[in-house]
């Protein structure tokens, strides 16, 4: 019987382990004002969805948490940036900016890194969070990364171990200096503290660049840390390039489930494209079922005729991607465009289900754009 207990234990610690290697947690803010005043502050919009696309397109899932939760103020939006613009119009990726959890809701077991992103909101509430605190430390000594940028720099301000001590004594730290500040407007009076300062104060090393916007960042153990917005791409990066290092499967044959999942939607993608019907049986449960809407109705077809009209070796021009995919436990959504060039373009979205040791997609609801009629616009 102790012997069984322990099985279960080591079972149950390495399957929490293969799941962590896929989340990272990002960290906003509630703050509407600067302090007390009338000054609007917010979420610097592109500091957070251009790390969030990074990460996605590395295969890793991205929670999001503020000091209270639900709705965060977001701001510094650019409608000219195609990025921006795809992620502004994304129903999905905004009510989870809508929604998003409290510190208390998180298991920080399942997460390999934090990031968190800027903004003048930053500068307020997250920093003296205690929860938010454990849940970095807790992160950074299951040896995951802790990365900012910006104003973000502000939320490890005070962070420090279980004893008292600096988690980042003598590291070296970049975020959004006092040197590009206007230290005389009321919005800088309002701050809680200085950035440069409180980092020094944390016996951490502030470094910064002289110049603006020339993607500076710093890499120094497990702290990744951007000077402002146009380090993003490069923090993320490099935090990606961290947790492959340092989170490699325990074993070649095991996969984490975003992995998986990514494997089941390529196994679509890739075997309609290509003719290859029997990578599509392996993407499906065998009841699945395609919905849309066709001349107002709805038009339902079965994965069986599906697969019955993918020949064998027939080749597509269809060029497929995946946008998301978000994960709980055995379940999963994800969404895909497949573009039939000057044709038509696809928006899929699908309902996975892991059963049998397997993740299978057991419905799948779509959407399409006739780019034939946009031709000569």
């Amino acid at each position: 019987m102790n012997k069984l207990f322990l099985v279960l234990l080591a079972f149950i610690a390495w399957s929490t382990s293969i799941y962590a290697q896929s989340k990272i947690l990002f960290v906003t803010s509630n703050q509407d004002f600067y302090g007390s005043t009338t000054i609007s502050a917010s979420n610097h919009f592109g500091e957070i969805i251009e790390p969030y696309e990074v990460f996605i397109q590395a295969g890793y899932q991205v929670d999001f948490i503020s000091p209270k939760g639900g709705a965060i103020p977001i701001g510094y939006l650019n409608t000219s940036d195609s990025l921006q613009k795809k992620y502004l119009y994304d129903a999905w990726f905004m009510d989870k900016l809508e929604h998003t959890l409290k510190p208390t809701e998180i298991i920080a077991e399942n997460y390999v890194a934090i990031f968190y992103s800027g903004g003048g909101a930053a500068m307020f509430g997250v920093a003296e969070d205690t929860t938010i605190q454990k849940i970095a430390r807790n992160i950074y000594h299951r040896n995951g990364v802790i990365s900012t940028i910006c104003h973000g720099t502000a939320g490890i301000a005070y962070l420090k171990d279980e004893n008292g001590k600096s988690l980042y004594a003598g590291k070296r730290i970049t975020g959004y200096p006092d040197k590009f500040e206007n230290t005389e407007m009321d919005y800088y009076k309002a701050f809680p503290f200085s950035i440069d300062q409180a980092i020094q104060k944390n016996e951490g090393n502030f470094v910064y660049s002289e110049k603006a916007g020339d993607g500076f960042h710093l890499v120094d153990g497990r702290f990744v840390t951007g000077q402002d917005p146009s380090s993003a791409p490069q923090v993320a990066g490099e935090v990606v390039k961290m947790l492959k290092h340092h989170f490699k499967n325990p074993n070649g044959s095991v996969k984490t489930d975003s992995e998986q999942v990514t494997e089941t939607l390529l196994h679509y993608i890739e075997g309609t494209a290509n003719g290859q019907p029997e990578r599509l049986q392996k993407a499906f449960h065998p009841s699945f079922n395609l919905y849309t809407v066709a001349t107002d109705s709805l038009w339902i077809r079965s994965g069986e005729q599906y697969i019955a009209n993918v020949q064998v070796g027939e080749k597509t021009n269809r060029i497929g991607k995946i946008i998301s995919i978000d994960i709980a436990k055995d379940a999963a959504i994800a969404k895909a465009e497949i573009l039939i060039p000057n044709v038509r373009l696809f928006t899929d979205y699908f309902l996975l289900l892991k059963y049998g040791g397997a993740w299978k997609i057991v419905h799948k609801s779509y959407s399409w754009r006739d780019l034939t009629s946009m031709e000569g616009k």
